[in-house]
């Protein structure tokens, strides 16, 4: 097959697209921040209410959307999958991330209970660095600064019972997720990035 030399202006062009569809890639991302976002609100603040406010025996009762996030997520990961045409390094790199953290995190909810440990504040941990990693592929200093702030929210939930964990979690999910997805997702209306 013979290479064809580019001029200045295609090469250009080439190189515009290919950002472009980068970018494109990372602003469909908007709906997984967004969906996880609005799960694990929804989880952590009815959580804090019914272990505060009533003596319903089962709290956590909200937390099984996240069986939903998961089958939603993995439905529309698989079929975004299948469409993308190009899947390079940095494309598995994202989805071994958040696998791999979506993982410990599974591990630490299900066990971390059996040795005692309260796990909110290990879960604000991981997602802190699964969001300021992806903030820092995406080159999108919102979820940098959400990574930062689910560390903060870590060291403070350490220091605070259970059912306030819960709260903790709601605004580090509301600053880490929800205010950049919907940056995200605003970017890419407006601008097509």
């Amino acid at each position: 097959m013979e290479e064809k030399e580019l001029t200045p202006q295609e090469s250009m062009a080439l190189i515009q697209s290919m950002i472009g569809k980068a970018r494109k890639r990372y602003s469909d991302n908007s709906f997984f921040f967004l969906l996880w976002g609005w799960i694990v609100l929804v989880a952590s603040v009815g959580h804090y209410y019914l272990s505060t406010f009533t003596d319903f025996e089962y709290p956590f009762i909200g937390w099984s959307l996240t069986i939903v996030g998961a089958i939603v997520s993995g439905v529309v990961g698989a079929r975004r999958g299948k469409k993308s045409q190009v899947k390079n390094y940095t494309d598995k790199m994202y989805a071994w991330l958040w696998f791999s953290l979506g993982m410990a995190m599974f591990t630490i909810v299900f066990n971390g209970q059996l040795i005692g440990w309260n796990t909110v504040p290990f879960i604000l941990l991981l997602a802190g660095v699964g969001t300021a990693v992806s903030g820092a592929m995406m080159g999108f200093r919102p979820l940098q600064f959400g990574g930062f702030v689910f560390w903060v929210l870590a060291f403070i939930a350490f220091r605070q019972p259970e059912n306030y964990q819960m709260l903790l979690l709601a605004l580090g999910i509301a600053v880490g997720y929800l205010v950049p997805g919907y940056i995200m997702k605003a970017n890419f209306r407006n601008n097509g990035v």
